[in-house]
């Protein structure tokens, strides 16, 4: 009776043997590298190259609306005043309308500092966690939005990202769908260095004004198409910064004012030229 000899056996010589082998080890090299590099693919069409600086408009620079809707916030330091953009981020600003009339936000904390870069606020908690089951809740759920027209100038009012969902191979592929709800940081702006003003006027060959924004108004460049902005701050700029500037409690990973500052009360008003020059 013949005997039965394994496809990859003892039958094959040392060298062949040797051969066999390096030839499967190249292989899977190579198909680990395609696999790689078609996920990198992704990743470059999804977040890169996508908005043409053409078609950008700098709404945040421009004279608002009358009557276009604002967000007074009350602090135990001072009222800032944002404008919202519900045409670029409609779920953000409904999210954030409906907690405002809800009087969500009254007696709420900022819970988090980072000095001259920005604050996060709207939790009912001082160290910046939610009331027990509203993780759970539609307004802790809201689609991130990002638009090219909205960027992370000083002064940014951005829904704070408040989970992620997909498993490994979205996270490795960048196509992971993120959420906000009701915290929100507001911007402040890191310092715009000699090497950061021409590693941003590099970064495109035409004219970006972008760039130009983040360089004369400030602002966070790596937040860039990052998070939901859903306003911009026109008045209470002192305000940001006694918040931004506020001493903390020097905890491990706290970053939390050491006095408490808290949101009064949230109000929103229509924007009128008579107001603001009031």
């Amino acid at each position: 009776m013949a005997q039965y000899t394994p496809l990859w056996g003892n039958h094959l010589s040392p060298q062949r043997r040797r051969t066999v082998k390096i030839l499967t080890i190249l292989f899977i090299v190579a198909l680990l590298i395609s696999v790689g590099w078609s996920i990198m693919l992704n990743i470059s069409r999804r977040y890169t190259a996508s908005i043409d600086l053409a078609d950008v408009k700098m709404i945040q620079l421009e004279k608002p609306a009358e009557g276009a809707p604002c967000a007074v916030v009350h602090t135990t330091v001072g009222d800032m005043t944002f404008l919202l953009y519900p045409e670029e981020a409609p779920q953000a600003v409904e999210n954030f309308t409906n907690l405002v009339e809800s009087s969500y936000y009254d007696n709420t904390y900022v819970f988090r500092v980072e000095e001259d870069v920005f604050f996060a606020a709207g939790s009912p908690n001082a160290d910046g966690t939610l009331a027990e089951g509203a993780s759970d809740t539609a307004a802790e759920s809201v689609p991130r939005e990002l638009s090219q027209n909205l960027w992370p100038l000083r002064g940014a009012l951005c829904a704070l990202t408040t989970k992620a969902e997909g498993g490994f191979w979205q996270r490795l592929s960048g196509t992971q769908e993120y959420f906000n709800g009701s915290r929100f940081l507001v911007l402040d702006s890191i310092e715009m260095t000699d090497e950061i003003v021409e590693g941003l006027r590099s970064s495109s060959e035409e004219e970006n004004p972008v760039a130009e924004a983040l360089i004369e108004q400030g602002g966070i460049p790596n937040y860039a198409q990052q998070m939901t902005i859903f306003g911009q701050l026109i008045d209470g700029w002192d305000v940001l910064e006694t918040i931004t500037n506020a001493p903390l409690t020097g905890e491990e990973d706290a970053m939390r004012p050491q006095e408490d500052i808290q949101i009064k009360s949230v109000e929103m008003q229509a924007y009128t030229q008579k107001t603001a020059d009031s």
